[in-house]
């Protein structure tokens, strides 16, 4: 059967393709494509942002001293997920946490990811203001002081 037949369903191992960047000379992965798709399976990644976010995560296991994993809760989104959101949360100018010119969207060509940290052995949140802190180092714009706790790091301009 084509893909055609299978409208709808889930495809087994669609997006599990692991990123890969050179840090410090070695080459690392802990990201794949999968973990950056939007609802729809809708996936577009800047390599500035991979690039980022395993320098964040190299920077927050030297300062804990263990492992500390990235989880990426937020990065592609369309119009109408930005929507979907607002009616939520509410747009920024009129109050809520919302933009309306979202870095998340698809024309800033995947630069915007939003983020929290977990110790690894025990799965407890690291801080919000030391991942904010990490995250500045690498992202050219940086937002942490959601009340859920994530982290929104971009590269508006081109780093």
């Amino acid at each position: 059967m084509d893909n055609a037949g299978n409208a709808g369903q889930t495809q087994r191992g669609r997006n599990r393709v692991r990123l890969y960047t050179q840090i410090d000379g070695e080459l690392v992965s802990h990201f794949s494509l999968r973990g950056f798709e939007n609802a729809y399976g809708f996936v577009m990644i800047h390599a500035s942002v991979p690039r980022a976010l395993e320098q964040v995560r190299r920077d927050l296991c030297r300062e804990a001293g263990e492992e500390i994993e990235i989880v990426i809760t937020d990065a592609l989104r369309t119009e109408e997920e930005l929507r979907q959101l607002a009616k939520r949360y509410g747009w920024t100018d009129e109050g809520g946490t919302v933009s309306r010119n979202s870095r998340h969207l698809a024309r800033y060509g995947g630069i915007a990811v939003d983020i929290v940290a977990r110790v690894r052995s025990s799965g407890a949140r690291f801080p919000q203001e030391r991942v904010g802190a990490v995250c500045r180092r690498y992202f050219d714009f940086v937002k942490d002081d959601y009340p859920d706790g994530h982290v929104h790091g971009d590269n508006r301009y081109g780093s």
